[in-house]
């Protein structure tokens, strides 16, 4: 099938380079914003969307311009804007709801719970089902027809794909190319190449705009594509009866071996799944456009029916491996998008085995199979990243009513997946677990609910859920100072270290503060000591009304620990020479000043 542009308007290549120019400057925008917390980073409603569709919409309309009118492609962009919107808005709405926003000083925001971006499954999905759609979409265009064009499908959807590979090797080549020369100039102690290719200002709009060049020089181009990607067919296909074979003996020792063992392994699902994905490919590499069949050679028109019929029962055994996990620990967010993945393979092999029984031979039918498949994977994907199907709070009420039920004990309860997995209906389940009454273990419940909720990584989650014993404030009877855990204005700058975090926040470090007046100001500052002494604490200052910040590093020299912790506990402590020692009994405690912090002569 011909499908050169011939009647190409010569000013289409300055319009595509013009939208990847405005591409470019909207992600290097975004990019800034999303590093250094700026507007409209610190809008997430806006934020997610924004940077989606500026990702993913620009090359849809690169790859459309010169095959549907304007009016068209602006409506087209238009409605997968405000599907783009709609997912981003809902990922946010599900995964930021009740975030404690507590950071860390020694790795600002690495590790917080708040959502920064769209969830990398929303990537991958929202960018596999515009490739899908786009390919529908522009053979619809063309010829206005169904599924009896399916030759236009084909040839128009492996064309995309190769011109969108493509585009990236040579972007990848491009700064392989820079590198080299940035290598080269560094041997003559000249390090501008090097220093630019460390500028996002640069990588950016380079990155972006030799993208839409190349996907330009492919459409320009579509025989070279074409021939480049009967090449790639023709290789795969010969793949074919190797997958075929393996998967037919891994079959038949089944039946020899006993399904006990595939259910043994625990990743069962995930690799069955995988032989669906890499049959379906390596059938379709054979069908093409449903001539190529005819003229192949028999091994691999044999090799293409013996492997529809394959591809049920490769199907069927991932879904019964699901089952069996849920049926044991229940509903899990990658447990229901694997069981989706499956029935969509499953709806594969049945419409292929069906093909493959044609007296023909030559799976005429896959044709029609794989439009309405391509529609179908669509409609799931909205599903799942949608009210309609979201895997988080499935899985979340899931998990509650098995607890409620009895089919879980609460010491074997799960808590850390509703904190860290469940997205914010997680969160809120965990809160009314916090408040439960009137189950036989809800003493248990309330307090690793309560526990689980005041986490504040999700590294956390690895340690075992059990209540540490909370900090001590000395000397005994003393009490910390109001707003010293609570400054709303310091909280997103991580003012307390990672482990005073964990302690006095998470309460999963334990920890003990003295209240100790260190500069004679007549207000006592605060010194977080380790509870095992390892090390050591830190000095707080109240720098102005309200506000406190770390000023030292505390080190312990003490012989007998639990003397100096009868001493702190008893008020036997003064400081000594301002900041630098804190006398206790015959011990001290060494002030040693934040570097930070430390003032300078002003030059």
């Amino acid at each position: 099938m011909d499908q050169e542009i011939s009647g190409l308007n010569p000013r289409t290549g300055w319009v595509r380079i013009a939208i990847a120019a405005v591409q470019a400057v909207l992600l290097y925008f975004l990019y800034r914003a999303g590093t250094q917390k700026l507007w409209p980073a610190t809008q997430p409603e806006l934020f997610f969307p924004l940077l989606l569709c500026g990702l993913g919409l620009p090359v849809i309309a690169i790859s459309s311009l010169g095959q549907m009118s304007t009016a068209k492609l602006l409506r087209w962009l238009g409605f997968l804007a405000l599907v783009l919107t709609g997912l981003t808005l809902h990922d946010w709405f599900r995964r930021n709801g009740l975030n404690n926003e507590w950071g860390s000083a020694e790795y600002p925001g690495r590790h917080s719970d708040k959502a920064l971006y769209p969830s990398p499954l929303l990537f991958t999905f929202s960018f596999l089902c515009l490739y899908v759609a786009q390919s529908l979409k522009l053979a619809y265009a063309q010829k206005r027809q169904g599924v009896a064009q399916y030759p236009q499908y084909f040839d128009l959807s492996w064309k995309l794909l190769v011109q969108l590979k493509f585009s990236a090797l040579f972007v990848g080549a491009l700064f392989a190319l820079l590198a080299l020369g940035a290598g080269l100039f560094d041997m003559l102690k000249l390090d501008f190449l090097a220093q630019l290719l460390k500028r996002e200002w640069f990588n950016i709009p380079v990155i972006v705009l030799a993208f839409g060049f190349a996907l330009h020089l492919t459409d320009m181009r579509p025989a070279i594509v074409r021939g480049i990607r009967n090449l790639l067919l023709v290789l795969l296909s010969w793949l074919l009866p190797l997958a075929t074979i393996v998967l037919a003996g891994f079959l038949v020792s089944l039946l020899y071996k006993g399904v006990d063992l595939l259910w043994a392994t625990r990743h069962a699902s995930g690799l069955l799944l995988g032989s669906c994905v890499v049959l379906v490919v390596l059938i379709n590499t054979a069908f093409q456009d449903g001539a190529a069949l005819a003229t192949a050679p028999k091994i691999l028109r044999w090799c293409a029916r013996l492997a529809c019929f394959l591809l049920p029962v490769l199907a069927s055994l991932a879904l019964r491996a699901l089952q069996l996990r849920i049926t044991q620990y229940g509903w899990s967010s990658d447990r229901l998008i694997a069981v989706v993945c499956a029935l969509i393979a499953l709806a594969y092999g049945l419409a292929y085995v069906r093909a493959a029984i044609a007296a023909d031979g030559l799976l005429s039918k896959i044709a029609g199979a794989n439009v309405v498949m391509a529609y179908v994977q669509l409609a799931a994907v909205l599903a799942l990243f949608s009210p309609l199907l979201d895997p988080a709070r499935i899985s979340v009420a899931d998990q509650v009513a098995r607890l409620r039920d009895g089919k879980v004990t609460a010491d074997k309860f799960d808590y850390r997946y509703l904190r860290f997995e469940g997205g914010r209906y997680g969160r809120e389940a965990l809160e009314q677990l916090k408040l439960e009454t009137a189950l036989p273990e809800s003493k248990q419940i309330r307090e690793k609910a309560a526990f689980v909720l005041a986490l504040t990584y999700k590294s956390y989650a690895e340690e075992p859920v059990q209540v540490v014993r909370p900090y001590e404030v000395w000397p005994t009877g003393a009490v910390l100072p109001e707003g010293f855990l609570r400054q709303p204005d310091q909280k997103d700058n991580g003012w307390l270290t990672q482990k005073d975090t964990e302690c006095l926040i998470a309460k999963t470090h334990a920890c003990d503060a003295v209240l100790q007046d260190m500069n004679r100001d007549g207000k006592p500052e605060v010194l977080v000591l380790d509870r095992n002494r390892n090390y050591g604490g830190n000095l707080y200052a109240e720098i102005q009304p309200g506000v406190w910040k770390r000023q030292a590093h505390v080190d312990v020299e003490a012989d007998d620990c639990d003397k100096l912790n009868e001493a702190l506990r008893a008020g036997q402590a003064k400081a000594v020479t301002g900041w630098d020692m804190l006398e206790v009994g015959r011990m001290r405690l060494m002030i040693r000043p934040d570097p930070v912090v430390r003032q300078h002569c002003k030059s």
